[in-house]
Parts: C-alpha cells; sequence; structure tokens
C-alpha cells in the first residue's frame, strides 16, 4: 500500500541532480561565451594580448594622463588645507592678541 513512498527519496534525488547538471551546464556555457566575447575577469585580462593597440595606446594615455591630474588636485587640496590652516592660526593669533595680553 505504502510501497510507492519509499521511491519517493530516490526521485526527489534525482530532481536535485538533474537541477544541479543543468546549472552547471549553464555555468560553462556563460562562461565559456565570457571567453569569446573577450570578458574575463582582471586576472584572465591582462595576460591577453590587446586585439586593438589603437584602443589600448589611448586608454593607457589617458590613464596616465587622469593619474596626473589626480596628482595635482590632490597636490591642490593639500595646498588649501595649508592655507585655511594658516588662516585659522593667524585669526587664533589675531584673537588672542585683541582679547587681553593679561591672561599669563
Amino acid at each position: 500500500m505504502f510501497h510507492h513512498l519509499l521511491h519517493l527519496p530516490f526521485v526527489i534525488l534525482h530532481f536535485v541532480a538533474v537541477v544541479l547538471l543543468i546549472m552547471g551546464a549553464a555555468f560553462l556555457l556563460r562562461r565559456f561565451a565570457w571567453r569569446r566575447c573577450g570578458v574575463e575577469g582582471a586576472s584572465g585580462s591582462a595576460d591577453r594580448t590587446p586585439e586593438n593597440s589603437a584602443f589600448e595606446d589611448y586608454r593607457r594615455a589617458t590613464i596616465a594622463r587622469l593619474e596626473k591630474e589626480a596628482e595635482e588636485f590632490r597636490m591642490y587640496l593639500e595646498r588649501l588645507r595649508r592655507a585655511a590652516d594658516a588662516s585659522a592660526f593667524q585669526a587664533f593669533l589675531e584673537h588672542r592678541k585683541n582679547s587681553g595680553s593679561s591672561v599669563t
């Protein structure tokens, strides 16, 4: 009467195995498609030779220019911070001088 319930765990296990196989196949197919299209992770793309050398030259020049501009901007910000600190210090000295020198 309940002999068909004995097969239920095997049916569930079979279903889970089929789903895992399908997911694994989809993952592998997607990974293969990405490699064919040239979309790879950071480690894989560093080993490849560029397919478009003009674009790679432009990209390198742009990155170098942006890094130079970023460094110039950091230096500008540092000068602004130093100027603000100097201004605040001068204001402190003026306030201290004007508030009275009776404090010893």
